[in-house]
Parts: structure tokens; C-alpha cells; sequence
């Protein structure tokens, strides 16, 4: 027996058609990208503001590279 939780409301997947297991199944796989989206545009953001610092920084001291 799985709870799921929906809009405050409490649902156990046990007593769930078909569809709505699928639905629940789709949502959750979702998040889960959700979540790992978001996670590499923090990296990816994070790594573009370090190399902007760097190019700052070779910049305002004339050197090249």
C-alpha cells in the first residue's frame, strides 16, 4: 500500500484504476526530472559565472591567454 499526496488530499494507490497508477507512475518520473533539470542548470549557471570572473579578471589585467 502507497499514499500518494495530492493537493493536500490523501490517495492510496491500492484502491487506484489502471490509469490513475500510470498517471501517478508519469508524475512522479516527472519530478524526478524536474528536480534533475534543475539541479544542472544550477551547474550549468554557476560554472557561466565563474568563467565570466575569469574573463573579468584577464580582462581588467590586460593579460591574454
Amino acid at each position: 500500500m502507497v499514499k500518494i499526496i495530492l493537493e493536500e488530499t490523501e490517495y492510496d494507490t491500492d484502491n487506484m484504476t489502471e490509469e490513475q497508477k500510470r498517471l501517478t507512475a508519469l508524475l512522479e518520473v516527472n519530478k524526478g526530472a524536474s528536480g534533475f533539470l534543475g539541479h544542472a542548470l544550477q551547474c550549468v549557471n554557476a560554472i557561466g559565472r565563474v568563467k565570466n570572473d575569469e574573463l573579468k579578471a584577464l580582462l581588467s589585467d590586460g593579460k591574454k591567454e
